[in-house]
């Protein structure tokens, strides 16, 4: 198994000589430890194993406990849970798969019979990861597909309104994409969307949320970020689009992006209004000339504030 493509697995059990036995027979996984439930919560914070397996009979919060704190976190109730344990009567059988267990592994362990289960548990988990990456991607660049792009950028706007931080959207078109797609043919269409989209992501901090939202439009939503910090990022964006040779494409073949700048501050109601908002941008760019920003209306600070409950804070003042 390769380093890179290696399996993470969170053992959490309290005797040292079961996580001896364990680490011996794992060895082809990269394994982290925790010795009780409450350091196993505090470990899933920074990590994220593609199986966690469970002792029940530990101090603290015991192993059902712990499985059923982690079936009701969004972030961790898909991590399959391989319980470990001595007990073999049927109700502690029964409620472990009750609380959200996936599997058990009876002690004293059986190495064949650990690794198959183990094995069977890490494949099913990186199959419904993979489908949950197609059910929200875009097959042609790696985006966010539309769809997913709404669902999340709903939850952005909801949380940025709640705190009354600053919320940035920007939308983006390429230029005269259809002269590439009409000229050159779809594929080398395909391949500069997948370019673009590439070096788009690569750009963006993690926060922040690309979509294509159909053609040769995309869309980006930045939290944290007041107009100044949109506007730098698009300009940016822009530059970079500019200067893109088209791997596939002649080299004399370059793209442009024309790209529209709102952000929260300018008292969008919703996000559909505010994508509105940079959308509006964007065609004004478009009508001007192509290849070039349009920026969200200029608002004062206090006035900015007072619109959006004081997270506007450092907008541009006209």
């Amino acid at each position: 198994m390769a380093e890179a493509e290696r399996p993470k697995l969170l053992v959490v059990d309290d005797n040292e000589s079961n996580l001896d036995i364990l680490l011996g027979l794992l060895a082809d996984y990269d394994v982290i430890v925790a010795l009780d439930g409450h350091s196993a919560l505090d470990l899933l914070r920074q990590e994220t194993p593609d199986v966690i397996l469970l002792d029940i009979v530990m101090p603290g919060i015991d192993g059902y406990e712990v499985c059923t704190r982690l079936k009701a976190h969004p972030r961790w109730r898909d991590i399959p849970i391989l319980f470990i344990t001595a007990k073999t009567d049927e109700a502690s059988l029964v409620r472990a798969f009750d609380v959200g267990g996936s599997d058990y592994v009876t002690k004293p362990f059986r190495a064949r019979e650990l690794l198959a289960r183990v094995r069977i548990q890490v494949e099913y988990h990186r199959a419904m990861e993979q489908l949950r990456r197609m059910a929200v991607t875009d097959e042609l660049t790696g985006a966010h597909n539309r769809r997913a792009f709404f669902e999340l950028a709903g939850r952005l706007f909801e949380d940025a309104q709640a705190r009354a931080e600053p919320l940035a959207a920007l939308m983006l078109d390429l230029d005269h994409f259809k002269q590439i797609n009409d000229g050159y043919g779809h594929a080398v269409g395909d391949a500069a969307l997948r370019q673009f989209a590439a070096m788009v992501q690569a750009l963006l901090p993690a926060t922040h949320l690309f979509g294509r939202l159909g053609g040769e439009e995309f869309a980006l939503l930045a939290p944290g970020a007041d107009a100044q910090t949109a506007t730098e990022l698009a300009e940016q964006l822009r530059a970079a689009v500019a200067e893109l040779a088209l791997a596939a494409a002649p080299s004399h073949l370059r793209m442009t992006v024309s790209i529209g700048v709102a952000t929260l501050c300018e008292g969008a109601a919703d996000l559909d209004a505010l994508l509105r908002q940079a959308d509006a941008r964007l065609f004004e760019a478009k009508r001007d000339g192509r290849n070039q920003v349009r920026r969200t209306a200029r608002l004062s600070t206090r006035a900015s504030a007072e619109r959006s409950g004081g997270g506007c804070a450092g907008e541009l003042r006209p």
